[in-house]
């Protein structure tokens, strides 16, 4: 999955320096590089981008999970937590 994911990386770099030049030239006359682009759009260049946001959003959210749960296991530092520290007591 990992190599599915840095090839889509690189798909979709390779889209958005391609879609660039293509709007440069089509300022200088040259229209076919910016139809081209438009033909893949749909068929390679959306799914690809479709595919980035939902694996960035994904991990995005696993990570959120993760730190969630970690600070879970260490015990919530609430104003008690303070308070205990300072006095050297711990609580039950």
């Amino acid at each position: 999955m990992d190599r599915v994911l840095m090839i889509n990386v690189f798909v979709v770099m390779a889209g958005a320096l391609w879609f660039a030049v293509a709007v440069a030239l089509h300022s200088q006359g040259l229209e076919q590089p910016l139809g081209r682009f438009q033909q893949l759009w749909t068929p390679l260049f959306m799914p690809a981008v479709g595919l980035f946001m939902a694996a960035a959003l994904l991990n995005g959210g696993l990570q959120w999970l993760w730190r969630l749960k970690t600070r879970r296991e260490q015990g919530p530092p609430g104003p008690r937590a303070a308070v205990d520290k300072q006095s050297g007591n711990h609580a039950p």
